[in-house]
């Protein structure tokens, strides 16, 4: 009974109640063999505090934000040597503000969540081929607001399910290239908030028709689906359970929560839909399901937490419907996902010095 991808989650209570009545009678699904590693290409070295990604529909580019110089960097995902800064750092970071999250409008816009003395941004750039946007003239600048005080001090790790330091908020554009939506700024800024895109400008910020959180409760990561919904990562406060990470979808303008689901992983730092199937792939840490890379092997040794790149899948466990986390590659570190096609998942991952890296999951590694 399990399914890869996500369609709209309406469509799926519907044919979760129709499967009910006869999910008694299936017969038992065998376990998958472990899955080989997918076929990985290192499309960029040389920044090792490369961090958040980003790509138009068509994914004939990808933009790299760089952490430490605030750069934001293009190439050709297919002919990495094809490259040049999109958008300048400017000097010192603090004219135009720091730079955290980027997302594509369309092909010839970026739109960049900035943090500055002044408070928090969506700043937007007009792009063109081998030639770096000036980050102080930007297209349009739209203020989201500041918190009393510094209204730049990060929420704590447990309110976020991210490890200390990594508490970033995100940025993501609908498919329908209408609205976009930030998630995850430190309180008490909401911790959604969307804006109406026309053409390529942005119109006002605010919390108007989002998903309402509880105040101790902000996304570790964010995405929107091919239908539309919001679909948020967050730790369940209110579960008896050890605090794992759990995925809920809304669909705006109604803020009532659609399917609230628990992943099975513990932490999640990025999310993206793939456009020409649905699959919701994740970057995070946690224990492998069946198939992935480091199941559980035939002695019944016990899985091992890995990090790296996960499907998430709906399937029907128990009669209910659920999620289940499948690691497709192991990446230490993993940080960021954007996904060109059903052949071409780019993911930041590293420690000390990250790399981005396109995997294909329809192919196996290469073997010497």
């Amino acid at each position: 009974m399990a399914m890869r991808s996500w369609a709209s989650t309406a469509w799926l209570a519907l044919a979760f109640s129709l499967w009910f009545v006869r999910i008694n009678a299936a017969a038992p699904e065998p376990q998958p063999e472990p899955r080989p590693e997918p076929q990985r290409t290192d499309l960029i070295l040389d920044r090792p505090a490369a961090g958040d990604l980003a790509a138009p529909a068509n994914g004939q580019t990808l933009y790299i934000l760089d952490e430490s110089s605030g750069d934001i960097l293009a190439i050709d995902p297919f002919e990495p040597t094809k490259r040049w800064i999109a958008v300048a750092a400017s000097e010192g970071k603090v004219a135009a503000g720091d730079p955290l999250a980027i997302g594509c409008i369309d092909t010839s816009m970026l739109a960049v969540l900035t943090r500055a003395a002044a408070g928090w941004s969506i700043q937007t750039h007009r792009l063109q081929a081998g030639k770096a946007a000036d980050p102080g003239s930007p297209a349009q600048s739209v203020a989201i607001g500041r918190p009393p005080g510094s209204g730049v001090t990060p929420a704590p790790a447990s309110a976020t399910g991210r490890p200390a330091g990594e508490d970033r908020p995100c940025l993501a554009v609908s498919p329908s290239r209408d609205w976009l939506a930030v998630c995850g700024l430190p309180a008490p800024l909401p911790a959604v908030l969307r804006a109406p895109i026309a053409g390529a400008r942005i119109g006002a910020v605010s919390a108007r028709a989002c998903p309402i959180l509880p105040a101790e409760v902000l996304p570790s990561a964010a995405t929107i689906s091919t239908a539309g919904e919001v679909v948020l990562f967050a730790p369940d406060r209110g579960s008896r359970a050890p605090a794992g990470i759990c995925v809920s979808f809304y669909l705006p303008p109604d803020p009532r929560r659609l399917l609230h689901l628990d992943t099975s992983l513990a932490t999640i730092r990025d999310a993206a839909f793939c456009r020409a199937d649905g699959t919701l792939w994740v970057v995070g840490a946690g224990v492998a399901a069946a198939g992935s890379r480091g199941d559980t092997g035939s002695d019944g040794s016990p899985a091992a937490a890995l990090e790296g790149l996960w499907r998430i899948d709906a399937v029907m466990r128990n009669e209910r419907q659920s999620a289940e986390a499948v690691c497709i590659a192991r990446l230490d570190g993993a940080r960021a996902v954007t996904c060109l096609s059903e052949r071409a998942i780019i993911v930041t991952h590293g420690r000390d010095r990250r790399t981005v890296s396109r995997i294909d999951p329809t192919q196996p590694a290469s073997t010497p």
